[in-house]
């Protein structure tokens, strides 16, 4: 019997991470697990959550999207307990990297089963993220979006095609693996895990615990190479496209070559906003462990 709490924000997704808490409250007492339930009342209270049930609880699980995710997952790095991923979002990111099914009862029964490994923990600007964080047109998106009435990937599409003619690659200065280049970027995206949700694979080759940071560079492209983007994008090798950059290495500094003092970016799905240069990095030494669902991730 393990001690497990699952973390919630009840009016998610109309009250779908509720429902989705409850169930899996009752597949897991069906298998004679300690189950409680807490709520979410704003923004960022999963993290603090998170810090303090994960004294008095095995598993903390988080119930929702990648922001939730992305929560509940810093309140526990470096505290030696589990997190588990009921997903519930639009996205869901990090749940379909470490291969998590998307139906709740599956995705709890992972849980019974602890299945886990020990993830990275990279940040930007000091700010943790585990699946994918970025500037560029997807960053832009990403506040579209944000600002919509619906969600879901239908929305995510219309947003792409009506904010596409109107967005403008940036120049920005590039530091890593001991060189420093100058590049005209339409999406710089740096990943942890492979894929931004939906099955969107933007990183193809990221490993999730490889200690290393892949990257994705797409320049400013014709309608035609943006379509070919597209395909790519869910094909798995978005790499191999033209007009693209791809690498991985341990840090990354991205600044600007105008005036330009903040950016908007997205980080796990979610916007933000930072101010220039950009610290992307691998915390050395700093895991988490995670419930998977399969041994290759």
């Amino acid at each position: 019997m393990k001690k497990i709490v699952l973390i919630a924000n009840p009016i998610s997704g109309q009250g779908k991470a509720k429902k989705a808490a409850l169930l899996t409250k009752e597949v897991l007492d069906q298998k004679n697990h300690d189950v409680h339930i807490e709520y979410t009342k704003h923004a960022g209270h999963a993290t603090t959550l998170a810090q303090n049930l994960s004294q008095q609880y095995d598993i903390v699980v988080a119930v929702g999207g990648d922001g939730t995710v992305n929560e509940v997952a810093q309140g526990l790095i470096e505290s030696g307990k589990t997190l588990g991923i009921i997903p519930t979002g639009s996205g869901n990111g990090l749940a379909r990297h470490l291969k998590i099914p998307m139906n709740t009862k599956s995705a709890a029964l992972c849980i019974d089963k602890e299945k886990k490994t020990s993830i990275d923990t990279p940040t930007i600007n000091g700010k943790h993220f585990f699946c994918t964080a970025g500037i560029g047109f997807d960053a832009h998106i990403s506040h579209v979006f944000s600002k919509m009435s619906g969600r879901g990937l239908s929305n995510y599409v219309k947003a792409i095609f009506k904010e596409y003619g109107s967005h403008k690659a940036g120049n920005y200065t590039l530091a890593y693996n001991n060189q420093t280049e100058t590049d005209h970027a339409f999406v710089i995206t740096v990943g942890n895990a492979a894929q931004y949700g939906n099955e969107a694979i933007i990183t193809p080759l990221a490993s999730i615990k490889d200690g290393q940071l892949d990257v994705t560079i797409l320049k400013k492209p014709s309608l035609i190479t943006a379509m070919n983007w597209g395909i790519r994008l869910f094909m798995g090798n978005i790499h191999k496209g033209p007009n693209t950059k791809y690498f991985s290495t341990k840090k990354l500094t991205i600044d600007t070559t105008t005036d330009e003092k903040v950016v908007n970016g997205h980080r796990d799905g979610e916007p933000d906003q930072w101010s220039f240069p950009l610290e992307f990095s691998i915390n050395e030494g700093r895991t988490l462990n995670v419930i998977v669902n399969s041994d290759e991730i």
